[in-house]
């Protein structure tokens, strides 16, 4: 059954399950870097409905948020820090909804990805909206802001609470019958030009056809609307397609004006967005009204009235629980909401007597804010618990107004409380799931991060705070052989015992993988450190059966202390983790102390041996060749092979990036290894594809002259490609050589009766001469670069190639010239009888597949 697409999967889990997890996983087998994305419901389905690339997910989001959720995406993928955001997605063609995303990096041995969690938010985001702009407005007016100010913020909410993808205004009805702008700060200027004024009589627009009936008026598509027949033209040059107007209506039933909501897209707004509009209508006409009575004097006392009482009818249109008290914020006088939800009576709430209802441990801070609430008058808000009639506790959202006479003294205070129980219970589970690991239970990386800091603050005086990283040894061995079921019950198993031998107080989180962190106080510093550092490798290393198998594990631990001069707090898991891997550098099943030597640098050089010991595994290593040219024929006779690392996110890598760190980690052994086999079957499949024998170059680093396999490895190289020896040519470099003479004259003997040739690279770079290179049995010299000469000194250069040329020629050696790349290089190299060349003249390094036809092509010209 063939999948449905993103955008009706997205629309299906918002509306379904409210609760959406996403992941971000980084494929490396696409050529050109691209992240792809697996959508994942967790509340219907814990199956993956598809997959499709970033870069079309994102045409989901409002075109708006897009570029603030890739950078999200972004920072995420790069530091690996959890992101908080919200963005809007689109629905269909005319339907955006609000979503809150909670997003991590996730660790795992075969996997890079990004953990996202959403939830969708649209109602929450319109009701509060609504609520805040209605308090915020109702604020400015009871502070005494001009009307424009207090409207925009019903404007601002309007759109808010329409996920900002409407454009609103508000025209006001004058006594001459014509409607003006007195908001509009997010309309084009020439627009609000064009309509101002209007006769709401005569002149056709949605506006005045809610003013002149009364009642909400829809355009749902301009250019097609006869109501817009005047300004359609102006309207749609600026892309707004549909219009919906509300009358903004007196107590009495007046006409004051209209707040209307301008859409890029024929739609009609959705039930609760007109029910939103409608109570920023009337809150529009409360505002209009207290200005009105502003400007009239002699009736202020009667607005001042009509707006309490409209304040507390708004309050109570969403869902609150309206209550009043006296200046002291004693309960003066029956509060029946009050009452009803808690079950008190107007006794037992009297005075001071509703705080019993109150949550003992949210009480005094509840307290201290009542306290403060009769002597200073602003608007307050809070969160607390409430008990109910029956019992339990609800979470509540409160705010506070002060209301006053005429003469500012404060007449009481007015405000509500919101349940918001639902969205604390969802905000907790997304914490957790957020915050601890779903394998074993533990705090992950992010709970450590939150509360790392906080630890710390609590060392007792004169302790030490231990921060371990426990790293499994031989693990990705145990998911290879035994595979992930069996791996994940290890981790489980070594999880459990971690918590059990750790002190009640100390903490144990998992970072991903095999990676385990301790947190413990030291009664004693170091000296505890030790003891329990060898209690939890006693703990880890006793033999466990995992599903009938017996298993003995080992680890390896790296640990700093705090404080200490040479670790700070932000510092304490990056040090632990390069004493980690000292540890196992060591051998494994062990444990070191970081200590100021080990550096900055050690740090980076590290980072780099982790992505080379994965490379050969993810077979990230190609091999470019480069063709050497006969001069005596002008036919390539051989290639040399150059290895090129394909990094999955820096793309290719030159040797001289990562050979040095490889030849200092000894990882250089087994790369060399896998150039000798790789590069023997390939000129071999070569020959026998184009029928031509060509000589292979492959470059032996010192350090593989060190080793006593390089000549076993050589053998098994050359026979299980099937290549004769004699077409191998190994280049050595002039260093190599002389670091240890006895050692390098029986390799370079034992090479030879092996049959394969010897060549010197870059000589003339390093420290031999020609009477130097009498001493080993090589073949070929390769004259390095700087030998050729530009035009103007050509005869001299000439010269000087010419007698090196002829002294190699004398001991049995033949001469090729690198980085050969002009036709004037080529004539000298020509005029001193050098054998063969190479260069970008004739080739540039190139991958096997151009290799073939290049040769056919060259050999055919």
């Amino acid at each position: 059954m063939a999948q449905p697409d993103l955008q009706s999967r997205l629309a299906f889990t918002l509306r379904s399950a409210g609760l959406l997890e996403w992941y971000v996983e980084l494929d490396d087998s696409l050529s050109d870097g691209q992240a792809t994305v697996a959508v994942v419901t967790h509340a219907l389905d814990a199956c993956a409905l598809g997959s499709t690339s970033l870069t079309e997910f994102l045409e989901h989001i409002h075109p708006d948020d897009r570029d603030s959720v890739a950078e999200h995406v972004a920072i995420t993928l790069s530091t690996g820090d959890e992101v908080r955001f919200e963005c809007r997605v689109l629905v269909d063609e005319s339907s955006v909804q609000m979503v809150s995303v909670t997003g991590r990096s996730t660790a795992h041995p075969e996997l890079r990805a990004l953990h996202f969690i959403s939830q969708d938010v649209t109602d929450c985001r319109r009701s509060e909206a609504i609520a805040e702009g209605q308090m915020r407005a109702l604020e400015l007016a009871v502070a005494g802001a001009p009307l424009t100010e207090v409207l925009v913020e019903l404007t601002r909410s309007a759109q808010k609470q329409s996920a900002r993808t409407v454009s609103a205004a508000i025209m006001r009805l004058d006594e001459d019958g014509r409607l003006r702008f007195v908001e509009a700060s997010s309309l084009p200027s020439d627009f609000v030009a064009a309509l101002n004024a209007m006769d709401a009589g005569s002149d056709g627009t949605t506006c005045s056809v809610s003013v002149r009936t009364g009642k909400p008026s829809v355009a749902l598509d301009i250019g097609g609307d006869p109501s817009w027949a005047r300004h359609r033209d102006k309207a749609l040059e600026h892309g707004l397609r549909a219009c919906w107007s509300t009358p903004i209506l007196s107590h009495s039933g007046e006409v004051m004006g209209t707040i209307a909501c301008y859409s890029s897209v024929c739609a009609a707004p959705s039930s609760l967005e007109q029910q939103g509009i409608t109570l920023l209508a009337n809150t529009a006409a409360l505002v209009v009204q207290r200005d009105r009575a502003n400007r009239a004097r002699l009736e202020v006392e009667q607005k001042m009235a009509a707006n309490e009482r409209r304040f507390k009818g708004l309050v109570k249109a969403t869902n609150s629980l309206v209550w009043s008290t006296s200046p002291l914020v004693d309960i003066v006088e029956s509060q029946p909401d009050w009452n009803e939800f808690t079950g008190q009576t107007f006794e037992q709430s009297r005075g001071k007597g509703w705080l019993e209802a109150v949550h003992p441990e949210d009480r005094p801070e509840l307290e201290a804010l009542v306290e403060e609430m009769r002597s200073v008058f602003a608007n307050r808000r809070a969160e607390y618990r409430v008990r109910q009639a029956d019992g339990q506790y609800r979470h509540m959202s409160g705010h506070a107004v002060p209301i006053f006479d005429d003469h500012g003294n404060i007449k009481e205070w007015s405000g509500g409380l919101t349940d918001i129980t639902d969205r604390k219970q969802v905000e907790h589970r997304l914490h957790h799931m957020a915050t601890h690991d779903p394998l074993t239970g533990l705090p992950n990386r992010i709970y450590l991060n939150e509360h790392l800091r906080e630890l710390v603050n609590f060392i007792p005086e004169n302790q030490q705070l231990m921060i371990m990283l426990i790293d499994l040894d031989r693990f990705k061995e145990v998911n290879d052989s035994m595979g992930h079921g069996y791996g994940d019950v290890l981790l489980v198993q070594i999880a459990h015992r971690l918590r059990e031998a750790l002190p009640s107080g100390d903490l144990v989180a998992r970072l991903g993988g095999d990676e385990f962190v301790v947190v413990a106080h030291l009664p004693d510093g170091a000296r505890s450190a030790e003891r329990l550092a060898s209690d939890l490798l006693r703990a880890i290393q006793v033999p466990c059966d995992v599903l009938g198998t017996r298993y003995y594990p080992s680890a390896s631990m790296g640990m700093c202390l705090y404080p200490d001069p040479d670790t700070s707090i932000d510092e304490l898991l990056q040090h632990a983790d390069i004493a980690m891997y000292r540890a196992k550098y060591a051998g494994g099943t062990g444990m070191r102390f970081f200590s100021a030597e080990m550096s900055i640098e050690s740090k980076n050089r590290m980072a780099l041996e982790l992505d080379l010991r994965e490379a050969l595994e993810r077979d990230e290593f190609v091999l470019h060749y480069q063709p050497r040219i006969c001069l005596d024929d002008d036919i390539p006779c051989g290639v040399e092979a150059l290895i090129r690392w394909n990094h999955p996110t820096k793309g290719l890598v030159s040797p001289a990036e990562f050979i040095p760190i490889a030849e200092a980690t000894g990882l250089i052994c087994k790369i060399g290894n896998w150039v000798l086999h790789q590069a023997c079957q390939d000129i071999q499949q070569l020959t026998a594809r184009i029928g031509t024998e060509l000589t292979l170059s492959v470059n032996v680093s010192p350090v593989q002259l060190k080793s006593p396999m390089l000549c076993s490895e050589v053998s098994r190289a050359l026979q299980a490609a099937g290549l004769d020896t004699h077409r191998l040519e190994l280049e050595l470099t002039e260093s190599g050589l002389i670091e240890d003479t006895d050692t390098s004259h029986q390799l370079l003997r034992s090479l030879g009766a092996i049959g394969v040739r010897l060549a010197i690279d870059d000589f003339g770079t390093g420290y031999a001469g020609i009477a130097y290179l009498r001493q080993y049995p090589i073949d070929v010299v390769k004259l390095d670069r700087t030998f050729l000469c530009p035009t103007a000194k050509s005869d001299n250069c000439l010269d000087f190639i010419k007698a090196v040329t002829e002294m190699c020629h004398s001991l049995g050696m033949r001469v090729v010239a690198e980085g050969v790349e002009d036709a004037d290089m080529l004539r000298q190299l020509m005029r001193s009888t050098c054998d063969e060349a190479q260069g970008y003249l004739f080739a540039k390094p190139m991958p096997l597949d151009k290799l073939g036809d290049y040769i056919i092509d060259r050999r055919a010209s």
